[in-house]
């Protein structure tokens, strides 16, 4: 797998236990927006690392290259770079493993009941 670790090069806590609601919105409204997309952004690519070879795995890496190519021009360049880079990796390891699951025929438990359509070019 590839490391997704996120633009700050770890994972970032969102809440802290026994932390005040407002002090979290505070926190947030705070952080800058390049840090949020990034972060959403490496939320969904953990996601699809770990489902690959589902159809889910294919819908996450979708959303993520749209919602990424959308907010390219607010991100910082050694971040685009990095997910374009991670992206690609998880493209082709999807296929790889998409061939392999239709070869056993069963779909797994709670996966997508079709494939995603490709997202308009």
């Amino acid at each position: 797998m590839v490391s997704a670790a996120g633009p700050g090069g770890a994972d970032h806590e969102t809440s802290r236990p026994g932390e005040d609601p407002g002090a979290l919105v505070r926190r947030m409204r705070s952080l800058p927006v390049d840090q949020v997309i990034g972060d959403v952004l490496f939320s969904l690519i953990r996601a699809a690392q770990v489902k690959v070879g589902r159809r889910d795995a294919r819908l996450l890496i979708d959303v993520t290259a749209v919602a990424h190519e959308h907010a390219r021009s607010y991100l910082p360049g050694d971040v685009t770079k990095q997910i374009d880079q991670v992206l690609g990796q998880l493209r082709m390891a999807q296929v790889s493993a998409e061939r392999d699951t239709s070869q056993r025929g069963q779909p797994e438990e709670n996966d997508l009941d079709r494939a995603p359509a490709p997202p308009p070019a």
